[in-house]
């Protein structure tokens, strides 16, 4: 990859090692396992048990994933994945590597959510075969697209 176009962006659900949407990521360089330095809340909401980080600071948990340097094809499919800017919106935060380093990259936080998604269960980390029993359900078995009116 050319170095000069490369993104950090820090991954907390489906797009995580060993989980359902990691394909999106096989071009990508694994850079470490980090957590978020500020808390915000993690739920699994919606028939599709779709794990969401919502855009609310401060409340919930430093949430715990991985970072990976993608380049700008990449973030084009991510973005397009995560619906930005429409659904979720792409941010700068601060994440605290594995061994200490600080680190500045892009995470998808939910914008738009119904207020009973903060009365949830909030999740420091997530996984799709958790003890939540809320197993993911991949976009090709939905029967609709995803909008942030049915969330």
């Amino acid at each position: 990859m050319d170095q000069s176009s490369l993104y950090t962006v820090f991954v907390y659900g489906t797009l995580k090692r060993n989980q359902p949407n990691h394909h999106y990521l096989s071009t990508a360089e694994f850079v470490s396992e980090a957590t978020c330095c500020q808390k915000f809340p993690l739920v699994i909401a919606s028939k599709y048990n779709i794990p969401f980080a919502i855009d609310k600071p401060g409340i919930g948990y430093k949430i715990k994933g991985e970072l990976f340097s993608i380049d700008q094809q990449t973030l084009a499919k991510l973005d397009e994945l995560e619906n930005h800017p429409t659904l979720y919106e792409r941010q700068v935060h601060s994440f605290e590597t594995a061994d200490g380093k600080m680190i500045e990259a892009w995470i998808y936080l939910l914008r738009e959510y119904k207020p009973e998604m903060l009365e949830l269960e909030f999740y420091e980390s997530y996984s799709s075969e958790g003890s939540h029993g809320k197993q993911y359900v991949p976009r090709y078995s939905r029967d609709t697209e995803l909008k942030p009116a049915n969330i």
